[in-house]
């Protein structure tokens, strides 16, 4: 139904963590990264260490309030930038004025669906230890799946919460390729993996080189979820006729 807005042309809207660190073509945060336009609004007072904890740290209602002014703008549809507030998708989903994916860790059942029986979903996540039940049952998953993290003072871990202004994607890309490679050795019935952290997508195509499964992250579920609120245009052009040669 049409509706007044400022802004027009823009499905989607990013609800960014209050941070700092340097973003590169590849997170969820760098406007390169995508093939449409998003529209950006940073959530004040979320920050990564705050989200990270229980009950993503108390910010519901910072992230309701972001979520109503950027639905006001004018976008159709709106994502997190943290993977951890799956942990609030079903209360930000009540009261958010137009759809809301909170996190990448909602493709999971659908990934799920896709393998064998005796195939499962992996996840990757910086901090292991943060990632709880309550998480997956926020996007409807009540068996814990198989879960790899990174290492404690990983470059990666540091860099962001931090709020580093030069990261070096290269050590980057080497932590999270050896955190694929544990999930997958410890874990050799693991299918395909979901990354839960927003910023992996830059080494997702690394993450996949090395061990071969396929990788799912905050850029496709952007992609499917943006796919949706702007269904692509078909235009028929008439039946097909023959050529004679």
């Amino acid at each position: 139904m049409p509706r007044s807005r400022p802004i027009h042309g823009v499905a989607v809207g990013i609800l960014l963590l209050d941070a700092g660190f340097e973003r590169v073509p590849g997170d969820i945060g760098h406007a390169a990264t995508w093939p449409f336009p998003v529209q950006y609004a940073v959530v004040r007072g979320a920050t990564g260490a705050r989200v990270a904890g229980p009950g993503a740290g108390g910010t519901l209602d910072l992230f309701v309030q972001a979520a109503t002014e950027l639905a006001a703008h004018g976008v159709d549809g709106i994502v997190t930038s943290c993977g951890f507030l799956a942990v609030l998708q079903r209360e930000l989903a009540a009261r958010c004025p137009v759809p809301i994916a909170t996190s990448s860790l909602l493709q999971i059942p659908m990934v799920q669906a896709l393998l064998p029986p005796d195939r499962k979903v992996g996840v990757l996540t910086p901090m292991a230890q943060a990632l709880t039940p309550a998480h997956f049952l926020g996007v409807g998953v009540a068996d814990v799946p198989p879960v790899e993290g990174l290492p404690p003072g990983s470059a990666f871990v540091r860099d962001l919460m931090e709020n580093r202004p030069r990261i070096d994607p290269a050590q980057h890309e080497r932590e999270l390729v050896a955190a694929a490679r544990r999930l997958v050795d410890r874990h050799p019935e693991v299918g395909a993996i979901v990354s839960e952290c927003a910023n992996f997508p830059v080494h997702s195509a690394a993450i996949e080189a090395e061990v071969g499964l396929p990788v799912f992250d905050a850029c496709t579920l952007v992609s499917w979820f943006q796919a949706g609120l702007r269904p692509r245009a078909f235009r028929d052009r008439g039946p097909a006729t023959s050529r004679a040669f």
